[in-house]
């Protein structure tokens, strides 16, 4: 995985989707990149209010349109 790539999992990597090889690797690319780990902590609020939002959701998880029961 070359560096770029590392730098576009951040947010991958906050929402705990990526892989366990993919994680490793970024976690090691996260020891050394004060970006990336600035990157991680602004996800924080997002995967809290993704969280928040797919406890509303209805089993299945697919939200029904507007004005439909």
């Amino acid at each position: 995985m070359r560096a770029i790539e590392l730098h576009r999992d951040a947010g991958a990597y906050a929402l705990g989707v990526l892989g366990t090889v993919d994680t490793c690797r970024f976690e090691e690319h996260l020891a050394g990149c004060s970006a990336c780990v600035v990157q991680v902590r602004e996800f924080g609020p997002v995967v809290a209010h993704l969280a928040a939002y797919a406890h509303l959701l209805p089993p299945g998880g697919v939200p029904r349109p507007a004005g439909r029961p």
